[in-house]
């Protein structure tokens, strides 16, 4: 039986310290994945920093002529986080592949574009209208940024800090990747209290410097903040700091089922 073939990829946005580092970390997730299912790993794609449509970037682009050029498998990132920061990015890239027959897997996501289920969370995703579903303000309207969205006031949320000379948000590294491993560990199927008990126990603080609880652990979960959108007096703007993962986990996290099997997990009053 012949072995199948893959190639991997990565963007960050350009804020993303150590980019690099995170990029060697990818590839060493990548190279696991292809060992463990016998898969022939030819090939690491790496747009860092990289700016414009997601199907332009310049890496991007040698990877789908590459694509083009050689038989492929697979394309493989570790999450959908790295195909871009907007929803937009992901369907982009998803296009490219749809009328390829190579697949997509996303390692963090579970995620096959060539099986049945892959196929089907696609279709899904191909029947979103343009603009995002997950809010849905008060007037029902949702504006593109026209000028910058400065920091008014309030808790700066988990993962994010002020820059004092902009006024912009900007992600803290090392605190984005807490946020990532939440619904990374809430995809998993981990219940709010034991994601909120590790982080404790291994000493790792909230943003006040407390313990974690399993209401913080909700609240995450739930702002969609963490997917680049800003909330302002019930309008919706889009693009207006770096988001830290992608709507499809959001959307994933915070859906009924992902509900009703919390509500399933929690012991019940005596």
């Amino acid at each position: 039986m012949k072995k199948l073939t893959a190639i991997g990829y990565i963007w960050t946005s350009p804020s993303t310290p150590d980019a690099e580092g995170i990029a060697r970390s990818c590839r060493e997730t990548i190279n696991n994945y292809c060992r463990e299912n016998n898969i022939s790993f030819k090939k690491m794609f790496k747009d860092l920093g990289g700016t414009g449509t997601a199907n332009k970037r310049e890496e991007m682009t040698e990877l789908l002529q590459y694509i083009d050029e050689n038989k492929i498998d697979y394309l493989i990132v570790d999450s959908l986080y790295s195909l871009g920061r907007r929803f937009h990015d992901v369907i982009i890239i998803f296009n490219e592949f749809k009328n390829r027959t190579v697949g997509l897997i996303s390692i963090n996501e579970k995620l096959n574009t060539l099986n049945a289920e892959g196929q089907n969370i696609i279709n899904a995703l191909f029947s979103i209208p343009h603009i995002a579903h997950l809010v849905r303000p008060k007037d029902n309207s949702i504006k593109s940024r026209e000028k910058e969205i400065f920091y008014s006031g309030g808790a700066c949320p988990y993962g994010y800090m002020i820059d004092r000379k902009t006024n912009h948000y900007q992600v803290i590294e090392q605190e984005a990747l807490i946020i990532r491993r939440i619904f990374r560990e809430r995809l998993s199927g981990r219940s709010l209290r034991q994601i909120a008990n590790d982080l404790s126990k291994e000493g790792i603080r909230t943003k006040r410097g407390g313990k974690w609880q399993a209401n913080t652990i909700k609240t995450i979960l739930e702002n969609p903040f963490y997917t680049g959108i800003y909330i302002n007096n019930g309008i919706v703007y889009r693009d207006c700091h770096d988001s830290l993962i992608s709507e499809y986990v959001f959307n994933k996290v915070n859906s009924p089922e992902a509900s009703e099997e919390e509500r399933k997990a929690q012991p019940e009053a005596s």
